[in-house]
């Protein structure tokens, strides 16, 4: 599940190796961690191709520092903005 929550410390990652079941990323300081993806994201295809191209892309992700899920959204908005 994507995690949407304020409070929560974040870090920021970039995804190097993403399959059809889990994802690998590395952190600012180069320590590679496994990205823990939700149930609902784990038999989503369109999901795991979004995943995919923003590893292509080299896009930073924010995680959750102690779980190491990805946020529904970046750090600086608790919100979307419509």
């Amino acid at each position: 599940m994507l995690l949407d929550n304020s409070e929560v410390e974040t870090i920021a990652v970039q995804l190097v190796h993403v399959d059809g079941s889990k994802m690998t990323a590395k952190t600012e300081n180069n320590r590679v961690i496994e990205i823990q993806p939700g149930e609902g994201e784990k038999r989503d295809k369109s999901f795991w191709q979004s995943m995919k191209d923003i590893a292509k892309a080299k896009i930073w992700l924010p995680v959750t520092k102690g779980t190491h899920r990805l946020l529904q959204y970046d750090w600086l908005s608790a919100t979307p903005v419509v």
